[in-house]
């Protein structure tokens, strides 16, 4: 049990690691991030879920995993900074975005106004 948790923490971790780098990666604007990508962060946390609850156990019987499990906090913490960012530029994007929906109504509307006057 304790060598499957191990191996866990260490491919939750590494991918985690990737995922963190994506997310930055769009909040730079270099790429996009949807739902998909929430959907791939949510799968290894609560795989996590177990693990941590016995966090104290495993720590007993493998300490050497203290340094994983760290990491593991940590990376978390950094995907909870990140992912409010990402949070607030979405709503900036939306409301950009419905912005120009109501400059292109009002547009519409002018044009409208505009053939009848003819």
């Amino acid at each position: 049990m304790y060598e499957a948790a191990r191996q866990t923490l260490l491919r939750v971790n590494a991918l985690l690691a990737g995922l963190l780098a994506e997310t930055r990666r769009a909040l730079r604007g270099e790429c996009d991030f949807g739902v998909e990508d929430v959907r791939k962060i949510r799968g290894p946390v609560e795989e996590m879920g177990p693990i941590m609850a016995e966090s104290t156990e495993l720590l007993r019987m493998q300490p050497e995993l203290e340094g994983q499990l760290e990491l593991y906090k940590s990376q978390l913490g950094d995907l909870q900074t990140t992912l409010g960012q990402i949070r607030v530029m979405l709503l900036a994007r939306q409301a950009s975005l419905e912005a120009g929906r109501a400059q292109l109504s009002a547009v519409s509307q002018w044009m409208v106004a505009f053939r009848q006057t003819r």
